[in-house]
């Protein structure tokens, strides 16, 4: 099992750029949680475009370190605003570090330290596993925006549900895979038989 202070830090930084979470906050649909504007540069930088020399070099160390952590990142389709709610309590900088839980669930309180956490991407709202339990006819608890149960991506979720998340991102990339059309086909076949 992870200790609080790996959970604490996962919790407070940019997975991509290690720099603390600030907002506007972005997760991936493996429940990492990022800086969008350190996600931004990142997808700049595998087009091979930099602001500078740093954004370069940092680029370089995110490859280096992260390895292949981040190729499902592509594009800004890859990630989706999250909308944590901060703790009060986070600003304590004495206590343990169950006191400094940086996000709470907006509904229950419950701490992120804690208790499972889980976003919707639709809207972006995060809440606890129990608080999600508890939505009537799948409608956001904030908002109301109706969510389905496969779309919810658990935040800074163990191995397994990674796992189990990569394989969701899987089916989803290949749903939305170009499907061959006719025409294209039609074109192909008529440029075959030209060769021929």
């Amino acid at each position: 099992m992870e200790d609080q202070t790996a959970r604490l830090t996962r919790w407070s930084t940019c997975s991509v750029s290690g720099h603390p979470l600030q907002a506007p906050f972005a997760a991936d649909f493996l429940g990492s949680l990022y800086n969008r504007e350190a996600v931004i540069e990142f997808l700049l930088g595998r087009c091979g475009s930099f602001a500078d020399e740093e954004a370069e070099h940092r680029y370089a160390n995110q490859i280096r370190e992260g390895g292949s952590k981040f190729e499902h990142l592509r594009s800004l389709r890859d990630i989706f605003t999250v909308r944590l709610t901060p703790s009060e309590q986070a600003a304590e900088a004495a206590g343990s570090p169950e006191s400094r839980a940086p996000f709470v669930c907006p509904v229950t309180g419950l701490s992120c330290l804690r208790f499972p956490m889980s976003a919707l991407p639709g809207c972006g709202h995060a809440f606890s596993s129990r608080a999600l339990a508890q939505m009537q006819d799948s409608l956001c608890g904030l908002c109301g925006k109706p969510f389905m149960q496969e779309d919810i991506v658990q935040l800074n979720g163990t191995a397994e549900q990674i796992q189990s998340l990569k394989q969701q991102l899987d089916r989803r990339r290949a749903k939305k895979a170009p499907k061959d059309r006719p025409r294209a086909k039609k074109r192909k076949l008529a440029a075959d038989s030209l060769d021929a």
